[in-house]
Protein backbone atom coordinates (compact mmCIF):
# COMPACT_ATOMS: atom_id res chain seq x y z
CA UNK A 1 0.00 0.00 0.00
CA UNK A 2 1.42 3.39 -1.00
CA UNK A 3 1.64 6.25 1.41
CA UNK A 4 0.24 9.61 0.47
CA UNK A 5 2.68 12.44 0.71
CA UNK A 6 1.70 15.25 3.01
CA UNK A 7 1.54 18.67 1.50
CA UNK A 8 3.54 21.24 3.37
CA UNK A 9 2.84 24.95 3.37
CA UNK A 10 4.85 26.93 0.88
CA UNK A 11 7.93 28.69 2.19
CA UNK A 12 7.64 32.39 2.93
CA UNK A 13 9.72 33.29 -0.13
CA UNK A 14 7.20 31.61 -2.43
CA UNK A 15 4.33 33.45 -0.79
CA UNK A 16 6.18 36.76 -1.09
CA UNK A 17 6.89 36.20 -4.78
CA UNK A 18 3.27 35.22 -5.38
CA UNK A 19 2.12 38.39 -3.61
CA UNK A 20 4.56 40.42 -5.72
CA UNK A 21 3.14 38.99 -8.96
CA UNK A 22 -0.43 39.63 -7.79
CA UNK A 23 0.40 43.22 -6.86
CA UNK A 24 2.41 43.79 -10.04
CA UNK A 25 -0.42 42.63 -12.31
CA UNK A 26 -3.20 44.33 -10.35
CA UNK A 27 -1.43 47.67 -10.05
CA UNK A 28 -0.26 47.53 -13.66
CA UNK A 29 -3.82 47.04 -14.83
CA UNK A 30 -5.09 49.81 -12.58
CA UNK A 31 -2.40 52.16 -13.85
CA UNK A 32 -2.96 51.31 -17.52
CA UNK A 33 -6.72 51.03 -17.88
CA UNK A 34 -8.09 54.32 -16.55
CA UNK A 35 -5.40 56.34 -18.28
CA UNK A 36 -7.33 56.28 -21.55
CA UNK A 37 -6.07 56.52 -25.10
CA UNK A 38 -4.67 60.06 -24.87
CA UNK A 39 -2.29 59.48 -21.97
CA UNK A 40 -1.40 55.98 -23.17
CA UNK A 41 0.13 57.60 -26.24
CA UNK A 42 2.33 59.90 -24.10
CA UNK A 43 6.07 59.31 -24.55
CA UNK A 44 6.68 58.11 -20.97
CA UNK A 45 3.36 56.31 -20.40
CA UNK A 46 4.89 52.84 -20.49
CA UNK A 47 7.59 53.86 -18.05
CA UNK A 48 5.04 55.34 -15.65
CA UNK A 49 2.88 52.21 -15.82
CA UNK A 50 5.94 50.03 -15.19
CA UNK A 51 6.97 52.18 -12.21
CA UNK A 52 3.51 52.02 -10.65
CA UNK A 53 3.20 48.28 -11.27
CA UNK A 54 6.59 47.56 -9.69
CA UNK A 55 5.79 49.74 -6.69
CA UNK A 56 2.40 48.05 -6.24
CA UNK A 57 3.94 44.60 -6.41
CA UNK A 58 6.64 45.52 -3.92
CA UNK A 59 4.14 47.11 -1.55
CA UNK A 60 1.82 44.10 -1.62
CA UNK A 61 4.66 41.63 -1.11
CA UNK A 62 6.09 43.65 1.79
CA UNK A 63 2.66 44.10 3.34
CA UNK A 64 1.83 40.40 3.09
CA UNK A 65 5.17 39.42 4.59
CA UNK A 66 4.77 41.93 7.41
CA UNK A 67 1.21 40.78 8.12
CA UNK A 68 2.30 37.14 8.32
CA UNK A 69 5.19 38.06 10.60
CA UNK A 70 2.91 40.03 12.91
CA UNK A 71 0.54 37.05 13.16
CA UNK A 72 3.51 34.94 14.26
CA UNK A 73 4.61 37.77 16.61
CA UNK A 74 7.91 37.99 14.75
CA UNK A 75 8.37 41.74 15.03
CA UNK A 76 11.89 41.82 13.64
CA UNK A 77 10.79 40.20 10.36
CA UNK A 78 7.82 42.57 10.16
CA UNK A 79 10.09 45.58 10.62
CA UNK A 80 12.56 44.31 8.02
CA UNK A 81 9.72 43.66 5.55
CA UNK A 82 8.28 47.15 5.96
CA UNK A 83 11.61 48.98 5.77
CA UNK A 84 12.81 46.81 2.89
CA UNK A 85 9.58 47.43 1.02
CA UNK A 86 9.81 51.16 1.59
CA UNK A 87 13.42 51.21 0.42
CA UNK A 88 12.55 49.20 -2.68
CA UNK A 89 9.65 51.51 -3.56
CA UNK A 90 11.92 54.56 -3.23
CA UNK A 91 14.63 52.84 -5.31
CA UNK A 92 12.17 52.05 -8.11
CA UNK A 93 10.95 55.64 -8.06
CA UNK A 94 14.53 56.93 -8.22
CA UNK A 95 15.56 54.60 -11.05
CA UNK A 96 12.47 55.09 -13.22
CA UNK A 97 11.79 58.78 -12.76
CA UNK A 98 11.70 61.09 -15.74
CA UNK A 99 15.11 62.08 -17.12
CA UNK A 100 16.35 65.64 -16.76
CA UNK A 101 15.76 67.99 -19.66
CA UNK A 102 18.62 68.21 -22.13
CA UNK A 103 18.24 71.81 -23.27
CA UNK A 104 20.79 73.16 -20.78
CA UNK A 105 22.77 75.23 -23.33
CA UNK A 106 25.88 73.08 -23.07
CA UNK A 107 27.81 71.44 -25.86
CA UNK A 108 28.71 67.78 -25.78
CA UNK A 109 32.14 68.56 -24.28
CA UNK A 110 30.69 70.46 -21.33
CA UNK A 111 31.38 73.94 -22.64
CA UNK A 112 28.64 76.54 -22.63
CA UNK A 113 27.37 78.03 -25.85
CA UNK A 114 27.97 81.69 -26.45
Amino acid sequence: MKRRLRSYPAPAADQASANFVRGFVATGLLAALPSGAASAMAPNAGKAILRQALQGGIALAAGGTAAGALQRRDYRTALVAVTGGAAAVVAVDYLLRKPARKDNKEKALGQEKA
